[in-house]
């Protein structure tokens, strides 16, 4: 069965749990339909005296303390166990999507998973919950009912009591076949909704510099207005199943109430069976009147169900317990092309470079030449062509995933901080215990946080924790704890990109003079300002896709080529800035 895998967790620690929630829903059913019939006949005491009247009362007493204590035990074991499986679901999803390739992201962006993560997994939780608790009462009532109304009447005239219940349920299975889809595009909608809001209040102080509220508003007005028309066409055949849901079953209530008059009147009931079939009458009424919320319920459980189909059934990186470092080693880039998917050109044209182990590697270019792809290609963000980058033999198609990304630091020009402490954000996810051999402080010294952050590296106070996104610190000490953070990972391949762009000129000294003192790693430094690759043993210059010249920096400005533009270019703005 289709998205029968997401249960298998929930079926094998918690169904018993499930099971005996719906047994005890069950078991009260089955005590509900005591009441209709001591209810008659308590009536037909009162018809011929008082004598035994309390009997009946005390009867019902404890039939409400015995439902009401079974009641809550049924729905601490149904609802509670559908909690875990709820757990569950969030749990899954999160770690898959940790583990999708990231290009689902560019192309999706962050809201898709946001809302199967809130929206769709209380849907398919409610269908569980309530959506089964409503379907059981359906069916019990309804088979159970029916067959002592014709037990106490007779079965042509039990069929003409609930002569129009199979016109009516028949309607709303009609009507749920087109609510499914419909409730599919409104979720899917939702998702948008969530992930342009998302974008609106993370560049929010970009829209309040450039005046852009009211674009920007006017921009999600139209965002929104799809997600409204798609629930408005969802509303509409709610509001279509709430009449025929609610009002029309009560015909076969009329109905009954004309058989059972009829029958009164030729004394063939009494008043308190006349009471008891029109209680029992009721018992087949109300589940039957709950049968369009439970079709609403159970269609918006599905349409989630199949969305979640769809994101489980994206293909996940194999990622596993990291295994240690790759050892240091010449990098070997032989004819490498590469092209995104979505690209109608390649991004990357018959690249080739050498880069030396332990060597400092600068590479410069304009945007979109192709030197982020580089890499992403070599963290295996993006997928390399095989038999085009080779660490030492090895091709990095061979190399274990884990492995590889353990071995490699990464720091960009646009850091992502948790809002947590700065020690916490250096460390990034390694316990106390690692086995690494810089400590926080030393990483900490090398990115000159010191200078500035020292209070709050060294402190326990409250307002020590970063904001969301690091906003509460400059954008040059957000670089520099990256840079801490890349540093304390301590690997033998350091991938730099453009992770100077917003330092000042003291810090940017210092970090470059911990760099080049550090011969025991392979350092890749993408880099605008240009300055910052003077010492570097070799310089790439990416044009287009293509490396157009290659060498160091007194000898790329000898050739008078690209690489001397971007340094007189970049020069000259010095100047007119000073």
């Amino acid at each position: 069965m289709k998205g029968f895998h997401l249960f298998r967790y929930f079926f094998k620690d918690h169904s018993y749990k499930y099971i005996i929630g719906i047994i005890l829903l069950l078991t009260i059913n089955g005590l509900f339909l005591l009441v209709p019939s001591w209810m008659g006949e308590a009536i037909n005491t009162l018809y011929v005296g008082k004598d035994g009247i309390w009997q009946y009362v005390w009867w019902f007493i404890v039939l409400g303390i015995v439902i009401t204590v079974l009641k809550f035990i049924s729905r601490h074991m149904l609802l509670g166990s559908i909690r875990n499986f709820e757990f569950y679901l969030r749990r899954e999803l999160f770690r898959h999507a940790l583990r999708i390739p990231t290009s689902y992201y560019d192309e999706h962006g962050p809201g898709k998973v946001m809302a199967l993560m809130t929206n769709d997994v209380t849907s398919l939780r409610v269908s569980l919950g309530l959506g089964v608790m409503l379907f059981v009462d359906a069916l019990f009532f309804g088979v159970i009912a029916f067959c002592i109304l014709v037990q106490k009447m007779s079965l042509w005239l039990a069929m003409v009591t609930i002569l129009p219940m199979p016109f009516i349920v028949y309607g709303m299975l009609k009507l749920s076949k087109h609510l499914r889809s419909r409730q599919k595009k409104a979720q899917s909608s939702y998702s948008d909704v969530t992930e342009y809001a998302q974008e609106l209040f993370l560049g929010m102080a970009v829209i309040r510099a450039f005046n852009k509220e009211y674009t920007s508003w006017k921009r999600f007005i139209k965002v929104n207005e799809k997600n409204y028309e798609n629930n408005l066409d969802v509303v509409r055949i709610d509001s279509l199943l709430t009449p025929l849901t609610y009002m029309a079953p009560f015909v076969c209530y009329a109905l009954n109430m004309y058989v059972c008059g009829q029958a009164i009147i030729n004394g063939e009931l009494t008043v308190g069976e006349f009471v008891a079939l029109n209680g029992y009458v009721m018992l087949v009424i109300g589940p039957i009147m709950a049968i369009g919320s439970l079709t609403s319920v159970l269609q918006k459980g599905l349409a989630s169900l199949e969305r979640m189909e769809e994101f489980f059934e994206l293909p996940q990186e194999e990622i596993q317990e990291q295994v240690g470092h790759l050892p240091l080693e010449d990098i070997h880039i032989e004819g490498l092309n590469f092209a995104y998917a979505t690209s109608k050109e390649p991004i990357l044209k018959d690249v080739s470079m050498h880069i030396p182990k332990g060597a400092f590697i600068g590479i410069v270019g304009g945007p979109g030449s192709g030197k982020s792809t580089l890499f992403k290609l070599l963290l295996d963000i993006q997928h390399a062509p095989k038999h085009s980058i080779y660490f030492g033999s090895t091709d990095i198609q061979d190399i274990p995933l884990s492995t590889l990304r353990h071995s490699i630091a990464y720091a960009s020009s646009t850091p992502s901080l948790l809002s947590v402490s700065i020690r916490e954000n250096i460390q990034f996810g390694y316990i106390n215990g690692k086995d690494l051999s810089m400590t926080i402080e030393e990483a900490a010294q090398r990115a000159g946080l010191f200078r500035d952050l020292e209070e709050r590296i060294e402190g326990n106070r409250k307002y020590d924790h970063l904001e969301e996104g690091g906003t509460d610190v400059s954008g040059g000490q957000r670089q520099r704890i990256s840079l801490a953070r890349a540093f304390f990972k301590d690997a033998p391949y350091l991938l730099l990109d453009d992770a100077f762009s917003a330092l000042d000129a003291h810090s940017l000294c210092h970090i470059l003079d911990t760099l080049r003192s550090n011969t025991e790693q392979t350092i890749i430094c993408i880099s605008q300002r240009l300055e910052a690759l003077e010492g570097a043993d070799c310089i790439y210059v990416f044009h287009e896709g293509h490396i157009v010249e290659s060498g160091t920096h007194s000898e790329l400005l000898q050739q008078k080529g690209m690489y001397h533009q971007l340094v007189m270019l970049q020069k000259r703005g010095d100047s007119h800035e000073n």
